[in-house]
């Protein structure tokens, strides 16, 4: 409900506030087509750290929290990585930057994504989640940690006109479910292989 809600009535205005604001000096103005986007690379890095240690810790017979960390961890942020992309090719999102140049009421081009139709939900967002929700459940004194580094990451998001707030938001809910959906996946494995 909050994605439709803040689509229809938000994504719009808040944007062209926060062009009109950039335009004014009002906030900071970064150029978000120069920055690269490492996500890609981002994720396959810190999937291989997490399935290392964990893969480590097996070896050594070290089955604890640290372990099962990261092999929800190690799960959940290639999997968000993937769904983020299957989820963009569906939707086809109008770019926030292209929706500012062109303006055109409809944008959303379904099943057409990729390129300049690619924002919604946002896979920055989707994949972060999915790590901050595996540390939020696992390290519950990170909390504030985690949810200040989502926050901040979110303002980030809307604030360059990189995506809207309901691409934000989206990318959040994918992020919380998917990470969601490998622990209870993991915990029926679990008590599948203790029955057996």
């Amino acid at each position: 409900m909050a994605i439709l809600v803040t689509w229809r009535f938000l994504d719009q205005w808040v944007a062209l506030t926060v062009l009109k604001l950039l335009r004014s000096g009002k906030l900071l103005h970064v150029n978000v087509a120069q920055i690269p986007d490492v996500l890609f690379l981002l994720v396959c890095v810190g999937s291989a750290i997490l399935w290392g240690v964990y893969l480590f810790l097996t070896f050594r017979g070290i089955a604890n929290q640290r372990s099962r960390f990261c092999q929800i961890a190690g799960c959940a942020v290639p999997l968000s990585f993937f769904m983020k992309w299957v989820s963009k090719a569906v939707f086809g999102r109008t770019n926030t930057q292209v929706w500012l140049s062109n303006r055109v009421g409809d944008n959303f081009h379904w099943f057409q994504g990729g390129g300049d139709y690619s924002s919604f939900p946002s896979g920055h967002m989707a994949v972060f989640t999915a790590f901050f929700g595996a540390v939020w459940l696992f390290y519950p004194r990170y909390r504030a940690l985690c949810a200040g580094c989502l926050l901040i990451l979110a303002v980030a998001l809307v604030a360059t006109n990189h995506h809207f707030p309901s691409d934000v938001i989206a990318g959040a809910y994918l992020g919380v479910a998917v990470t969601g959906l490998v622990m209870i996946l993991f915990r029926k494995t679990d008590s599948g292989l203790l029955n057996s």
